[in-house]
């Protein structure tokens, strides 16, 4: 006569059971069959095979990428949008992170433990101009960023220099509607109904009155954090760009970075690879069925 299950048997072979998308079966010989092998047939955290859970890694990571393209997609044509890469890092075999054997062993221990998405970067190169004619266009030449009030009042970093003048006759961002800052961290007023420009170095003229526009740059491109699709917060302070090295071009707009056709033919390739590993699970789970199958029958 067969043994009676145990409850820890029976809740094993319940998540292995919910896993392959198969019934439970609480048949004696299920459970005996699950013995012989010594509740083995799982893998380290008891609900999947170390080649699912590869696989599975891999699908995760391409499925970020995904998120990433498509974000960088929807944003093709907004003014001054720099795009971001998921950055991919290989991962250890399980074995190795659990201190078994030691990195680059050339055993059977150490073959490559998948990858994993560790962070998402932004590539800050400039963008295409694009001439609009637009007196409130203006588009920085080489290094800089304009500097925007955020909603709560802190400084933000922006390419995106698509100006008008709202209802309180404020100079803002047309995209956001921020207020552009000057060069001491103040609001950029004008006159009603009198002509304005914006110079080759960057100051709102409007007659004899010159206001300056701030144009800053992080300690490092690395400080900055995206807040929205065009703008960015810097971690540490910023510095002013040099008054040397203050040029700007009216009537042109700095188009976004993203490249429609790279960033399809990338979305195509991740696709292909997110069904690569898709295909690896099924794989993982049709040979787990055949193992059961196997231990059920003997």
């Amino acid at each position: 006569m067969r043994s009676r299950a145990t409850s820890q048997e029976r809740h094993e072979v319940l998540r292995l059971g919910q896993f392959l998308g198969s019934r439970p079966v609480w048949r004696a010989a299920c459970i005996e069959g699950f013995r012989k092998q010594g509740g083995n047939l799982l893998a380290k955290n008891g609900t999947m095979s170390y080649g699912m859970y590869l696989a599975a890694e891999g699908a995760q990571a391409q499925s970020k990428r995904l998120q990433v393209i498509a974000n960088n997609i929807a944003n093709v044509d907004t003014v001054g949008f720099k795009p971001d890469v998921a950055v991919f890092q290989s991962r250890y075999a399980e074995a190795i992170q659990q201190g078994k054997v030691p990195p680059y062993s050339r055993t059977l221990n150490d073959q490559g433990g998948g990858v994993k998405t560790i962070e998402t970067r932004t590539d800050y190169s400039a963008g295409q101009l694009q001439r609009t004619g637009d007196r409130g266009d203006v588009a920085i030449i080489g290094e800089g960023f304009f500097v925007v009030q955020g909603e709560q009042g802190e400084p933000l970093l922006t390419r995106a220099g698509s100006m008008i003048i709202d209802a309180q006759n404020r100079l803002v961002s047309s995209g956001t509607g921020r207020p552009m800052l000057d060069t001491g961290g103040g609001l950029i007023e004008v006159t009603p109904d009198q002509p304005w420009e914006i110079t080759a170095d960057g100051a709102l003229q409007q007659g004899s009155n010159r206001i300056p526009l701030a144009l800053e740059m992080p300690a490092s491109l690395g400080d900055l954090t995206k807040v929205g699709s065009n703008a960015f917060r810097s971690r540490t302070p910023t510095v002013p760009v040099p008054t040397e090295g203050r040029e700007v071009r009216a009537g042109w707009l700095e188009m976004s970075r993203s490249n429609a056709t790279q960033q399809m033919m990338a979305m195509i390739e991740t696709q292909r690879a997110f069904e690569a590993n898709t295909q690896m699970i099924r794989h993982q789970d049709e040979a787990t069925g055949s193992l059961i199958g196997r231990v059920l029958s003997a």
